[in-house]
């Protein structure tokens, strides 16, 4: 991973989680269900973790803060001390095992551990106690074992999400076994509905594989995407192709964020045609797009394709920064319903909320999840392949030897500079507003859609400036022609009942509304403070 700093609207975002939330979290409460073993009520206690400490670590690797270091270097240490002599990390006692959210809670416990060895920290017993982890696991689930779709929530979704932690410790560990129970997991097509990885190769949609839990769903893709970064397999590659596609397309909000259905707004359920509507669940789960957006990461490391960048950051300037509260020490589980007016953000409730227990540190699935997002755009933003740099985020950043200046996405203007001499090709994003990119003043001619490749051996004298066109942009909704949405660049712009908000970075008048950028709206988060995204024609 190449460390970025972000100085714009997501770099203040990201400091301001690392001080407000990720430094303010009471990490000895998340390890100790798995010290106690005490998970038994169903509730999901066991996910917190992994969630916030692999958000944690990518957070302080690119923003260097040194005390968000050394807490995560005590909590793994910790959580590493709970592993039992059979290897076995869990927040469930031995008879309550393979039940519940069980198999999900340590797929997170791993995640947080591989993070850590790959991010911060490779020290060997750490890989050693993932393989542990995976040894103790095999000797419950798998071949003349436990069937793994039996063994949690939403037809085997959720405890077969774990394959893509078993892929990193088989890629890490490079022992067969591990790659084996990894294939165990794909035959099974993790969904006691059908496989669902087959299925969509076929032409289902999203909202017909299993039982459509979105989430739990693209995880288990996102473990098909983890083994293409060491094999090259044209199905496989088909498959997770093809799901990104038929998600982008078919599931997607206008502001970036995916899921609907139940009042958390957790599932498939053809989004994007039901966006306008009031009586499809909740829209949004912070989860959800916290999990696409990482997914949208994976494809884009495996395809130089500038038209995931746009949707990064789609996902990122709107549904990732608006879900976000003031004061930056909670999150949004779900985002506006309707996006058609009188819908509100609300902050996400702690488990008793949903009549789990007792509360737990204030605890919610996407306030673990929300950081998670955010801190991918920086690992983004400049992205390193062999001999080549993509260029994905436009504003103000330091990451190696580039720079960039300016205040987009509010600004039209960018400027790109090398602080030293580089050889390598600058591939820069060029999304369909983009409107000229000039090379120490010369114009250099662009397909949008299509990174731009300037091979050069750079000086600190080379200067790229490019320029945006942040004309208002009407777009209709898909499938229901009586609304349209309004953009500026990459902005979804909203209507808050407030009127003008004077903090807001974006002010325009359209057809005698006065409309702000979607981030800055709602943000009293109480019921009288409305939004609209969606306007009637």
């Amino acid at each position: 991973m190449r460390r970025t700093v972000l100085k714009g609207a997501l770099g203040e975002a990201l400091n301001l989680t690392v001080a407000k939330r990720l430094k303010t979290v009471d990490y000895d409460q998340l390890v100790e269900p798995f010290a106690k073993r005490y998970e038994n009520d169903g509730a999901w206690r066991c996910e917190f973790w992994g969630k916030i400490v692999r958000s944690a670590i990518t957070a302080a690797f690119h923003t260097g803060d040194a005390e968000l270091r050394a807490m995560i270097d005590k909590t793994v240490k910790d959580l590493m001390a709970t592993q039992t002599p059979d290897g076995c990390i869990s927040s469930y006692p031995e008879d309550k095992q393979l039940s519940g959210w069980d198999l999900w809670g340590r797929k997170y416990a791993l995640l947080g551990l591989i993070r850590y060895y790959e991010v911060l920290n490779a020290d060997p017993a750490v890989l050693q106690c993932c393989c542990k982890m995976v040894d103790h696991l095999m000797t419950q689930v798998g071949e003349n074992q436990a069937d793994i779709r039996k063994c949690g929530f939403h037809g085997g979704l959720a405890p077969a999400s774990i394959l893509g932690a078993i892929v990193a410790v088989w890629r890490l560990s490079g022992i067969q076994k591990y790659r084996d129970f990894a294939q165990y997991i794909i035959d099974t097509g993790c969904s006691s509905d059908g496989n669902i990885f087959e299925s969509s190769l076929s032409g289902a949609v999203p909202a017909a594989l299993g039982n459509g839990k979105a989430y739990e769903m693209t995880s288990c893709f996102q473990g098909i995407a983890e083994l293409l970064q060491v094999e090259n397999d044209p199905h496989k590659k088909a498959i997770v192709e093809g799901y990104y596609a038929a998600v982008r397309d078919r599931e997607i909000f206008v502001t970036g964020v995916g899921g609907l259905k139940d009042n958390w707004g957790e599932f498939w359920y053809e989004g994007a045609l039901r966006q306008t509507r009031g009586d499809c669940g909740g829209l949004g789960e912070t989860c959800v797009t916290a999990t696409w957006i990482r997914y949208c990461l994976r494809m884009l490391e495996l395809n130089d394709d500038s038209t995931i960048g746009d949707e990064l950051e789609k996902s990122l300037y709107n549904g990732i920064l608006g879900s976000i509260a003031p004061d930056y020490s909670h999150w949004m589980h779900v985002n506006p319903t309707p996006l058609t007016g009188k819908g509100f953000k609300q902050c996400a409730d702690d488990q008793i909320g949903r009549g789990f227990g007792t509360p737990y540190g204030g605890n919610d699935c996407c306030r673990a999840q929300g950081p998670e997002g955010l801190s991918v755009a920086a690992t983004i933003a400049v992205m390193e392949k062999p001999g080549k740099l993509l260029l994905n985020i436009y504003e103000p950043l330091e990451s190696g030897n580039v720079t960039v200046s300016g205040n987009y996405p509010f600004e039209p203007e960018a400027k790109v500079r090398f602080t030293a001499p580089e050889k390598c090709i600058l591939a820069l994003r060029t999304p369909e507003f983009l409107k000229e990119v000039r090379l120490n003043g010369e114009i250099i001619p662009f397909t949008a859609g299509k990174y731009l490749e300037i091979d050069r051996a750079w000086s600190c004298d080379d200067e790229i400036v490019l320029t945006f066109d942040f004309t208002l942009k009407e777009i209709t909704a898909p499938g229901d022609a009586a609304f349209t949405a309004v953009k500026r660049g990459p902005l979804v712009l909203a209507e808050d009942s407030q009127g003008d908000l004077p903090d807001a970075r974006v002010h325009e008048v359209w057809q005698g509304r006065k409309l702000c950028e979607y981030a800055a709206c709602g943000k009293l988060m109480t019921p009288d403070n409305t939004l609209t995204v969606w306007f009637r024609k």
